[in-house]
């Protein structure tokens, strides 16, 4: 189980004692314009990778969905962020500050630079391979950290060497390019994936639910080995 599963279910249970402001929820559904996948048009394919030593085929690549704010549907491309939890889709999600989710201060800039920048025709979205690269770099940071990135060791490793050579490719360029982080949201739900999102505004309520995640995941990455 996704240690960030873990931290949605604790945060939001401790909203709900505490009485807090409510937050408003935000409708995620999959784009009409998508027929059959999820995945944009030929930003999905299937990807071979290890996690906590057990080998299996995953869908990876950039999601086409859409959310609901003010009565309006807005197409909006993502990445999951969790390996065991399933898109269970159309889902109500809080809207909760990158900074508030990602507690670390690496992992977070990583994410920054990456959903920021390489979010084009000629990085993360030229192919299906790069956009299966992009999500591997997300699961590694998510799974071991950015100062920990190596796909080829950790509990989160991947197999397919076509995807293992872009990720690398592409993470040399985020550490070594002249990059402006740009700050995120998170999409965050029980029962589905907790999915980026570019930055909104977020009401009060949202950054008090945010200030209880990022309380419980500085805990959880403390014990993380």
């Amino acid at each position: 189980m996704s240690r960030f599963k873990t931290i949605f279910s604790a945060a939001a249970a401790l909203l709900a004692l505490s009485g807090g402001a409510q937050a408003a929820l935000v409708t995620v559904r999959d784009n009409p314009d998508n027929g059959s996948s999820v995945f944009a048009t030929g930003l999905g394919r299937n990807v071979t990778i290890s996690h906590d030593g057990v080998n299996r085929q995953v869908g990876a690549g950039v999601f086409s969905l859409q959310y609901q704010d003010d009565d309006a549907w807005t197409n909006f491309q993502t990445f999951c962020l969790q390996l065991d939890e399933r898109l269970t889709l159309p889902k109500d999600h809080q809207r909760v500050s990158g900074a508030a989710y990602f507690q670390n201060g690496a992992d977070r800039t990583a994410l920054e630079i990456l959903y920021g920048n390489f979010m084009t025709s000629g990085l993360g979205l030229k192919d299906a391979t790069s956009a299966a690269a992009m999500q591997t770099i997300i699961w590694e940071i998510t799974e071991d950290g950015a100062a920990n990135f190596n796909l080829a060791t950790g509990s989160f490793k991947v197999l397919s060497l076509d995807v293992f050579a872009k990720a690398n490719l592409f993470w040399s360029l985020l550490v070594t390019g002249s990059f402006e982080p740009v700050r995120f949201n998170v999409f965050s739900a029980a029962g589905t994936q907790d999915l980026l999102v570019s930055e909104v505004p977020l009401p009060g309520g949202v950054l008090l639910f945010g200030s209880a995640i990022a309380g419980f995941a500085f805990a959880r990455r403390q014990r993380k080995p």
